[in-house]
Formats: structure tokens, sequence, C-alpha cells
């Protein structure tokens, strides 16, 4: 399989090396052993899985490592967010992610990951020298003595958790962002975020581009083809933890919960760090709309957010933030829309709900055409009247998209 031709595609027809904006690993096969090593232990990729539309997903495991598993993970879900991919949690601990989008792009991600993931890690490690190498002066002696062994250890485990998080904030961020510098008057355990905003401007790379086209190819390659989504049954054992991988092979597709489908929209105002698409968008309006269909969904049913960027998401998907109105170029389109309905089960859901402005719901009637649309034609402080009202009403019904 051959990937299209993009800017940040940096293989050649006559097979040149690509790119590899990240850390020097070195001269020699020792060197390179090292870091191959090096880069398995901070995530497992599992074979990719074609689907229909062009579209792939692939689980991804993330060791403990130091405690730092789920780290990873959040950094991993960020990550996505940067080759236009979504992720999803798959296991309570977060040490497991379902990454799905275009086949091609999930490639370029998979292949990435590791390399950036290595990235971050050097940073954060740079970070804790400079943290501990502060806590070694001697005007901060008493400070640390008072702390205890026990206290010194999780003080700078904690540091550095805080800086490897903005590291991954900064690298995923636009290169010219404005960090503040390092206040010499505060003592540098104070300023972790900082010394991460710092330390991840200074190694600021274009993730987009930290992927080798060569094993992009070779995921592609190696991928499974499978005509359905991800079943429910059975559960494939990580970390001692039941997951529900992407397994093919065995139960059939999960189908939707009984009840209506229930569309609300995403909101302007978000969350400044990936979270489970419930808990990310902050609006009003989806607040709002969010109540409303909890409530029409009591009694069973699904609740979907239509994303300008990512489509529809379940409540648990885990997403990066990102600044996008429906009709921006690169917003979701309609086949997008379809294609992730029927890989949700949803496609063919007879009893389905927009709670969406005007663009938003235009672009769901595609899929659903016989769907309610209560707040159809409806101003803003209109639409809220009408949202609280459904919430003691919910047997009521509205004009439909067709």
């Amino acid at each position: 399989m051959r990937l299209r031709d993009e800017s940040r595609d940096v293989r050649r027809e006559d097979g040149a090396t690509a790119r590899r904006p990240l850390w020097d690993t070195g001269w020699g096969p020792e060197r390179a052993a090292a870091y191959s090593a090096r880069r398995a232990r901070y995530v497992t990729v599992d074979r990719l899985q074609l689907r229909t539309g062009g579209r792939a997903a692939v689980p991804l495991d993330f060791p403990y490592g130091a405690g730092r598993g789920p780290q990873r993970a959040e950094a991993a879900a960020a990550i996505a967010g940067r080759f236009g991919v979504s992720a999803r949690r798959l296991d309570q601990g977060g040490r497991a992610l379902q990454v799905s989008g275009p086949a091609e792009d999930v490639a370029r991600f998979a292949a990435a990951l590791p390399r950036v993931l290595d990235h971050v890690e050097q940073l954060g490690s740079w970070a804790a020298r400079m943290y501990g190498a502060c806590a070694r002066k001697a005007q901060h002696a008493a400070h640390v003595e008072a702390l205890g062994s026990t206290g010194r250890r999780q003080a700078a485990a904690y540091f550095r958790a805080l800086a490897f998080r903005r590291v991954v904030e900064i690298l995923t961020g636009p290169q010219d962002v404005t960090v503040p510098e390092v206040d010499p008057a505060l003592p540098l355990w104070e300023q972790a975020a900082t010394v991460g905003g710092v330390l991840g401007q200074y190694g600021w790379v274009e993730v987009r581009d930290a992927y080798d086209p060569a094993d992009a190819l070779k995921l592609l390659d190696d991928a499974e083809p499978v005509s359905a989504p991800a079943p429910s049954r059975p559960a494939t054992t990580v970390h001692g933890e039941q997951l529900i991988l992407f397994d093919p092979t065995h139960s059939p597709a999960p189908q939707s919960a009984p009840g209506p489908v229930v569309v609300i929209p995403c909101s302007g105002a978000k969350a400044d760090r990936p979270a489970e698409a419930g808990h990310l968008y902050t609006g009003s309006l989806h607040t709002h709309a969010r109540r409303t269909a909890d409530a029409l969904t009591a009694a069973g049913g699904t609740v979907l957010i239509l994303s300008s960027r990512y489509g529809l998401l379940p409540l648990h998907q885990v997403i990066a933030p990102y600044d996008m109105r429906m009709g921006d170029e690169g917003s979701v389109t309609a086949a997008q829309l379809r294609d992730q309905a029927a890989e949700l089960d949803v496609a063919d859901a007879q009893e389905v709900i927009l709670l969406t402005p005007a663009a938003y719901t235009q672009r769901a009637a595609a899929v659903w055409p016989h769907a309610q649309t209560p707040l159809a034609h409806l101003g803003i402080g209109r639409q809220r009247g009408r949202l609280t009202a459904l919430r003691t009403s919910a047997a009521e019904t509205f004009t439909t998209a067709a």
C-alpha cells in the first residue's frame, strides 16, 4: 500500500530516508538497538484493523513503567489530535487506548507515537534532573529534609509528571506559543509547569513529521481487513484487567442500547487538555443539551456528541482540544458521519433526536433524515427553553429532519 503524497511525507521515489526531527540516537547498532528497546517499553502498538470507508483502528497498550503508563496514554491521546485521529480509553486504569480514523492517518500516528513518546520522556527526564539539582542546593536543605525520604520521592515524581504534561501540551500546539520564563525568585519545585513549558518550546518538533514512512507503510501492509466494528466480547486481559479490544474473530458487533439515539453539539469552550468527550466540552448550550439528553435516555438509549472535527463521539472517547467550527475547512463531512454511525451501530436507529443547532442538524440529517429536530429554526434563547421543556415533556414530538 502507498501513502498519499503530503507536504509532511518525506520519503521520495528514490527511497531517501525520512527526516527524523527528534533526538539523535547516535551511531552504531548498539545505540540503535537501545533506542528501539526503549521505545518498545513505552507503548505496544497492535496490528491495524482496516474498516470500511478507508478507516482503521489500532489498539495501544501502555505498560505501567514506574507508574507512567497512564501519563503516556494521556499524551498519546493529545498526540492523536495532531494527526486528525481520535482516541478512546479501553480500561479503567487509563493504560490502553483504541485510536481510529482515516487509515493512512492512523498508520502515520502509530508509526510516530513511540518516537514522540521517547522525545517527551527525554524532556521529562531533563526536567527531573533540574529538580534534583535544585533540591541538592544548600539553601534548600531544610525544606528537603523536612519532606523525609518518601516525601522526597513523591515530590520529585509529582514535579516530573507536571512537567511531562506541560511538555506534551507545548509539543501538540503551535510552535510560536509564548511560555513564561522560570522565575529565579521562586523555588524551582513551585514551577514544574513553567519548566515543562520552557523545555517543550526548546525541544519543539512538528510531531506530524515524526514518523518514518517505511514504518507507516509496513503497518498498512500488515493491517487486517475487517468488515464489522469492534465486538463487545470477549475481553482481552491486559495488566490483569479485562479490556474490550478490537478482535473481529469472536462475537458479533455490539448492539446499540435500547432507546433513542440523542445527538448533542460540541462547544467552542473546552477543557485545556485531552479528556473524555463527555467531560471536554464546557459551553452552556452543550451543557444544557447534555442534561436533556441524559433525561431522554434515563430509561435506556445512546448519547453521542457531534464534534465539528471528530464527528460522532461516544461520551467516553478521549480526544484533544481543538478549534474548529462546523463548515470550516477540515470539519467532518456527511460521508464520514455515515461511516461513523455504521461503526457505532446506530446508522439504522429508528428513534433519533438531534439536540443541535442548525449547521449541526443539517450535517446529522444526512445520516438520519427521519430524526426529530426539536431545536430547528429556534434562536439560542428559545433553544434553551425548549431543552428545559423536553426534560419534563420527553414524550412530545417535534419536526423531523426530512
